[in-house]
């Protein structure tokens, strides 16, 4: 019996004990969703309650919960939270960017509900900074990201405030609006937000701008939000009776008007409602005044006059305690940083001392590693980078050799000697073989140099050229013309003219015209310009492409790094030609 009775006490205790002490009892054992969700709960009680402070601290905490462990469903809705109290505080440039972050989080997440209330409450804070385009962006997005889930408080409040923001822009299209959200609201139990739409459509129909004005309509919708006001919204009876009294005014409706309007003036000073009290007496000085009652109407606008000088005093007198209360509170919480951070500041300087020293070895380590590191890659990959170089350079010169010395020109030199021998003539054959010989030693000697002068280069060509000729006797005639160049002081790289002259030479000796091979050479630009021009006519179809693709001209772009250009020209003699040109960096003997 005994232990009975103690198991019923201990059972009794646990079911009485508050639900906050065993959520915190809990708090290291229950999961980070359920945390979030407490303080999320929480943070939403302070924030109703108005303790802004207590709330944000508590949403920051549930953001951090999220961040940690990535659940971006449950750092969406505590972004919104905390966004939606920025934004009850005036701190909305830090809304904005919640909200934003918000949306952009809970779009991956498919949460469409908190996003419509994400995105009204970003059309929210633009509207208090007067952005209008902004305000219609979100205004609009909110609506269309409602329709879907068939929310209709949600979807009604979203769309009445669509139309309000359009309603200072285009009456037309914010009375459609509008009214789709009245038909929302009738279809709700709690008609709280009736009399508020029935006020702007109301208004639609009195706005200065507006294209369809019409007082005896806005007169019916303000009747109709005075009922809705009485029916299902107290707080707002009055506000919509000086709506419809302001209205009667304008129809003339002068005692409805003042029955209206008296209501709402008793009713203000019997609650000491002095911001309703100072509307009401001046709405009064007007109906008077409209009615030709001057003494009344002027003794209702001294009473408004009187009220508004007493609340802009009382404003002053409250920002004023307010900013000496911020003042002193703020000088106390300054002072216990200061003390604070001396501390902090103590401790932190006696730690950096030995962090400074290990930071200094442990950085000239790395230093010396890394440079050690780089120095090394840098030796293996020019290495390996002048290796590749030297290769690519033997393999050129070889086979600019090929491209000087072919075998076929070889072997058809030799055999046009040999035939000037059996033909009995020694003479011409002795001149074939010398500048045969001599084209052959300037070819080979050339080709173990980086660089030869101009004059040298000039000879090779009018020694190759000259072979030619007598390898094809009558077979055509050449020129080499420096413009006056000085050919000694010039140094360009060896062999590089031969396959343009090889080229020029083939297509003389093919060509049907009158045969000729001229070379030019021109300085423009700090560049050698050396230009082969042959009579051998156009170019025939496929040709351009063919020589362009040959391995003797390829090799002489790959050593320029540049393109060689080939094109049709027209001589000094009227025939027609190509032109084949090298543009060259030189040096000089400076």
């Amino acid at each position: 019996m005994k232990q009975f009775c103690i198991l019923y006490f201990v059972t009794c205790f646990l079911l009485l004990l508050p639900q906050a002490v065993i959520a915190q009892h809990n708090h290291g054992k229950t999961s980070p969703e359920v945390q979030i969700d407490i303080l999320n709960r929480l943070g939403t009680t302070y924030h109703e309650k108005g303790n802004f402070e207590k709330a944000e601290s508590l949403f920051q905490k549930a953001i951090a919960l999220c961040r940690m462990h990535r659940l971006d469903k449950k750092l969406g809705q505590s972004l919104y939270n905390l966004s939606a109290l920025y934004t009850e505080t005036a701190n909305y440039e830090t809304a904005i960017k919640l909200g934003e972050e918000c949306v952009e989080v809970l779009q991956k997440q498919d949460d469409k509900e908190t996003i419509a209330k994400g995105l009204m409450n970003l059309e929210t804070c633009w509207r208090k900074r007067g952005i209008v385009i902004n305000v219609m962006i979100y205004a609009d997005s909110a609506v269309k990201a409602l329709r879907p889930l068939k929310k209709d408080t949600l979807l009604e409040l979203a769309l009445w405030r669509q139309g309000e923001v359009y309603r200072k822009i285009n009456t037309a299209l914010a009375i459609p609006m509008l009214k789709e959200a009245l038909v929302l609201a009738q279809r709700i139990l709690e008609r709280h937000n009736l009399d508020n739409i029935y006020n702007s459509l109301g208004q639609c129909y009195i706005e200065p701008y507006t294209t369809v004005y019409d007082a005896a309509i806005a007169e019916r919708y303000f009747q109709m939000a005075l009922q809705a006001a009485l029916k299902y919204d107290k707080k707002e009876v009055n506000d919509s009776r000086i709506q419809y009294g302001k209205m009667c005014i304008v129809n003339k409706k002068y005692k409805e008007a003042e029955h209206q309007l008296k209501l709402v003036y008793h009713d203000a000073a019997a609650t000491n409602n002095n911001d309703q009290l100072s509307v009401a007496a001046f709405c009064l000085s007007e109906m008077y005044f409209a009615r030709n009652n001057f003494q009344t109407a002027y003794r209702y606008l001294k009473e408004h006059e009187a009220l508004e000088e007493q609340y802009n005093t009382a404003q002053k007198k409250s920002t004023a305690d307010m900013m000496a209360f911020n003042f002193k509170t703020g000088r106390v919480e300054t002072q216990n940083k200061l003390l604070k951070q001396q501390r902090e500041l103590q401790r932190v300087k006696q730690e950096q001392v030995s962090f400074r020293n290990n930071v200094k070895i442990g950085v000239s380590v790395a230093v010396a590693l890394f440079l050690v590191t780089v120095t090394l890659v840098l030796y293996r990959f020019n290495k390996k980078k002048n290796l590749l170089l030297s290769k690519k350079s033997a393999t050129l010169r070889q086979q600019l050799l090929l491209t000087q010395m072919s075998p076929h020109f070889i072997t058809s030199s030799i055999e046009s000697i040999q035939n000037l021998i059996r033909e009995d003539k020694p003479e011409v054959a002795a001149t074939y073989l010398s500048k045969f010989t001599r084209l052959t030693r300037q070819i080979l000697e050339s080709s173990t140099s980086d660089y030869i002068s101009l004059d040298e280069e000039i000879a090779m060509i009018t020694n190759y050229l000259t072979v030619q000729q007598l390898l094809h006797p009558g077979g055509f005639s050449f020129t080499v013309d420096n413009d006056g160049i000085d050919t000694e002081a010039i140094y360009i790289p060896p062999m590089l003219t031969q396959p343009l002259l090889a080229n020029a030479v083939n297509r003389v000796l093919t060509g049907t015209s009158q045969h000729s091979v001229t070379v030019q050479l021109l300085l423009k630009n700090n560049k050698l310009l050396i230009g082969v021009s042959d009579s051998g006519g156009p170019l025939k179809p496929g040709e351009l492409q063919r020589i362009l693709e040959s391995w003797t001209i390829n090799i002489t772009a790959e050593r320029l790094a540049a393109p060689v250009t080939i094109k049709n020209v027209i001589l000094e003699e009227g025939t027609t030609g190509v032109r084949t040109q090298l543009e060259i960096h030189y040096i000089t003997d400076d």
